[in-house]
């Protein structure tokens, strides 16, 4: 019999999802923005591959929300001297200002759905779910796709 786990993780993930769009409803921000956003806000000047590798996107779905963020004032890309090809991403005060709102949405989120469990259990949740990361990163490496 299949472990019923993995898509408990996806609806986890979608419930999340959903939480942070109401959560962040009076902004314009989309649930894949937010995403986005936090990382830049947590590593200014991070290339915009390194965001993909990192965020394990479609290039062209971050390439897009990034020119959305870019448009709404959220973020600036910049091309380093030294390499003309490369954008680095930086979030603006616009961003750093609405931040804290979308950091407090995944805390509140997190806090609530792991109510009830022991530290044992949440670091034993977290290790669990580091190696399905990984592993699925594996999978996708050993059968050649670097896209999802």
């Amino acid at each position: 019999m299949r472990s019923r786990a993995l898509g408990d993780i996806l609806s986890v993930g979608r419930c999340c999802k959903l939480y942070r769009a109401r959560s962040l409803g009076d902004t314009e921000l989309r649930p894949a923005q937010q995403m986005l956003l936090s990382h830049v806000c947590r590593r200014p000047g991070l290339a915009q591959e390194e965001l993909i590798s990192a965020l394990y996107l479609d290039k062209t779905t971050v390439a897009h929300q990034l020119m959305k963020l870019e448009e709404q004032g959220y973020i600036r890309r910049e091309a380093p001297a030294e390499d003309g090809r490369c954008r680095l991403v930086y979030p603006t005060d616009k961003a750093m200002e609405v931040y804290p709102r979308i950091h407090e949405a995944f805390e509140h989120f997190t806090d609530a759905i792991l109510t009830g469990f022991s530290d044992d259990e949440q670091a034993q949740l977290e290790k669990l779910t580091a190696r399905l990361r990984e592993n699925a990163f594996q999978l996708l490496s050993t059968e050649g796709v670097r896209d999802p």
